[in-house]
């Protein structure tokens, strides 16, 4: 059993974007502290976090939500994830992404050598737009059994968490921490997945985004689009690099093949080489889109 599959959640973080409801906000911090995320995230929330709903329903996970950094948009919230599935109530087009069950999950994970991976969560009312989706490189949908077909919010959250954390195989750790009944979780044979550590883990999505770019304006500057419009180019590569598990080295020896063609044909390497320093986040502040509702109870979809 590898690391990141006896400890699941201890690698991930959840990232929330553009919430409408504080209710929601307090309640999914609550959930974190039942199942042991530190890392939660918001992404260009469209209400105000720092409230007495949020505080109310956060109950034990107060500090989580309020110390919780706040980026302007879901690229610069995935700083320093490998890997990102993101969440639809309905079935989106296999080009945004992997479509993936809960169960399939842990699988996909190590399959692509996931380090810190991020479970991204839309808001109330419409979910993640493709314009969002399109930086996850799988999307979960999770099953309903009735004629609504997603759920709210935190109830989404709460199900995904919590059935990642009930696959933990306790066996790969005597001293891992049982459930609050005091039972160990029972062990799942199909999640026994052998170790590759022969593999470096991925790389994580600020390099790829990095190498994306480059990709781009070296494209652009050997007059590529010419005879193709950038814009609609653009999704195609990203569905392409979302595909393909990079490692750090990968991304690098790319970068200088990348960095070749341009010292070859106009004298200089075309764009800078080294990663410049990610958006810095915020601490939860009034949001320049105030919410109309409190919370609402429409799901993602």
């Amino acid at each position: 059993m590898s690391g990141l599959l006896s400890n699941l959640l201890r690698h991930a973080c959840v990232v929330l974007v553009r919430t409408q409801g504080p209710v929601n906000l307090g309640m999914v911090a609550r959930l974190c502290g039942n199942l042991g995320v530190t890392d939660l995230r918001l992404a260009a929330p469209q209400c105000e976090v720092n409230c007495a709903e949020t505080r109310m329903f956060s109950t034990h996970s107060k500090e989580l939500i309020l110390s919780a950094p706040v980026y302007p948009d879901l690229p610069s919230a995935l700083h320093g994830c490998s890997l990102a599935i993101g969440t639809s109530g309905r079935n989106r087009n296999p080009d945004y992404g992997e479509p993936l069950g809960l169960p399939q999950v842990p699988e996909f994970l190590v399959r692509r050598h996931a380090g810190r991976f991020a479970l991204v969560f839309g808001n109330e009312a419409d979910g993640l737009t493709d314009e969002e989706l399109i930086h996850c490189q799988g999307w979960l949908h999770l099953d309903t059994y009735g004629p609504n077909t997603s759920y709210n919010l935190s109830h989404a959250v709460a199900i995904t968490l919590y059935h990642l954390a009930a696959m933990v195989d306790q066996r790969a750790d005597p001293n891992a921490p049982s459930g609050s009944n005091g039972l160990a979780a029972r062990p799942t044979p199909r999640h026994d997945i052998a170790v590759r550590d022969h593999r470096p883990p991925s790389a994580t999505r600020d390099s790829v985004a990095l190498l994306f770019d480059y990709w781009l304006e070296t494209l652009a500057r050997f007059q590529y689009f010419r005879r193709t419009d950038r814009d609609r180019f653009a999704p195609q590569l990203q569905h392409l690099f979302n595909r393909i598990d990079l490692s750090e080295h990968d991304v690098q020896m790319l970068r200088g093949m990348l960095a070749q063609f341009h010292l070859f044909s106009f004298g200089d390497r075309g764009l800078p080489t080294t990663p410049t320093t990610p958006t810095t986040p915020t601490t939860p502040t009034t949001p320049t889109t105030p919410a109309t509702l409190t919370d609402k109870t429409t799901t993602p979809s």
